[in-house]
């Protein structure tokens, strides 16, 4: 009797994981031949911006996080419980969905699978330690790089949906506060001077402000800092550098948009980025992984028990032999040689 394939196999989770990853291919590759396409065929220039990628590839994302977690918890659980697990995740998003607990669509729908397909991860590399060293190593590497993603994906959706920016314009000496943000600045100075070299009927070929400023964090003293406004005469153009400050759970980015030197103005932009280490901290997951993957997989390839054997009189200084195809040839002479020396006994009887 033909008994049924099951329906949760190793086979069907690959497939399904291709499938979305080639519908994920097919929305971006869409995306960015959209603009080109249009130009070319009616000359109209549209450019597509990053909510567009967002809202499309968002619920293949989030059906490929399932699917992460799926194959983590195969091998090591029963389907049944898999099926509870996968089917609890999907429920947990949809009531996070429905009672909106963040406010955020993005956020409501992919913490919770995040979440699942994270701890799942953990549980993996508990699950990966064995009396060989060289085993434990690999099995952590691998999932530590599932582990980089998840954090890349959960710092991408966090970063980009909490972040808080907002502008303002102030004087010297002024202290400014911006909206939904704990940080102020207050502006110390502004100092100009010409630099680099003689530029046609100017002294040098740029100018530079050189703009003093001290940040304060919930109303006390955190941090100075300076950024810089440059007119490039030589190219024509007008460019600033940036304040960033990166702290444990988020990132503070200050630019100078505009100024009015001769009144001391200074028009200021401060963004707030909370949570965006997880991405660098899934950068930074990724790389270690791959590299002790690598090496751990060196070290196998050369290191590997030479498959020959030292035979004497007595059968002493004979070396382990590793299983494969040398092992599997030698025990093929064996036989055929014993089955030579059988049919010659035979024949010496006969």
């Amino acid at each position: 009797m033909k008994t049924e394939k099951p329906l949760l196999n190793a086979s069907n989770m690959m497939l399904a994981t291709v499938l979305v990853l080639l519908l994920l291919a097919t929305v971006i590759t869409m995306g960015m031949l959209t603009p080109l396409v249009a130009k070319l065929a009616s000359g109209v220039e549209i450019s597509l911006g990053p909510q567009y990628f967002n809202d499309r590839a968002a619920i293949p994302t989030a059906v490929l996080v399932l699917l992460l977690s799926t194959c983590m918890l195969a091998g090591y659980t029963a389907r049944k419980n898999i099926t509870l697990i996968v089917a609890g995740s999907a429920a947990l998003t949809l009531i996070s969905a429905i009672l909106s607990p963040f406010g955020n669509i993005p956020m409501d729908i992919s913490v919770p699978i995040l979440a699942v397909a994270t701890i799942t991860t953990f549980h993996k590399i508990a699950r990966s330690w064995n009396r060989d060293h060289s085993k434990t190593i690999r099995g952590i590497s691998a999932h530590l790089i599932h582990l980089g993603i998840l954090f890349i994906l959960l710092g991408i959706v966090l970063s980009s949906n909490m972040k808080v920016e907002d502008s303002q314009v102030l004087n010297t000496g002024d202290m400014a506060k911006f909206e939904g943000q704990k940080y102020e600045i207050m502006l110390k100075s502004m100092s100009s001077q010409y630099q680099g070299e003689p530029y046609q009927d100017k002294p040098a070929s740029s100018y530079t402000t050189d703009i003093d400023f001290d940040i304060y964090k919930n109303g006390k003293y955190f941090k100075t800092g300076q950024v810089k406004y440059i007119t490039d005469f030589k190219w024509g153009q007008t460019y600033t550098t940036t304040y960033i400050h990166r702290g444990l759970t988020e990132e503070l980015f200050i630019a100078p948009r505009a100024i009015e030197e001769t009144k001391g103005e200074l028009d200021v932009y401060m963004r707030t980025v909370p949570f965006i280490n997880f991405l660098w901290g899934g950068m930074y997951l990724m790389v270690i992984g791959i590299i002790a993957l690598g090496i751990i997989e060196y070290r196998n390839d050369s290191m590997a028990p030479i498959t020959t054997s030292i035979a004497g009189n007595s059968g002493k200084g004979t070396r382990k032999q590793k299983p494969g195809k040398l092992e599997a040839e030698e025990r093929y002479d064996e036989l055929l040689e014993k089955e030579l020396e059988e049919r010659r006994a035979m024949r010496r009887k006969q």
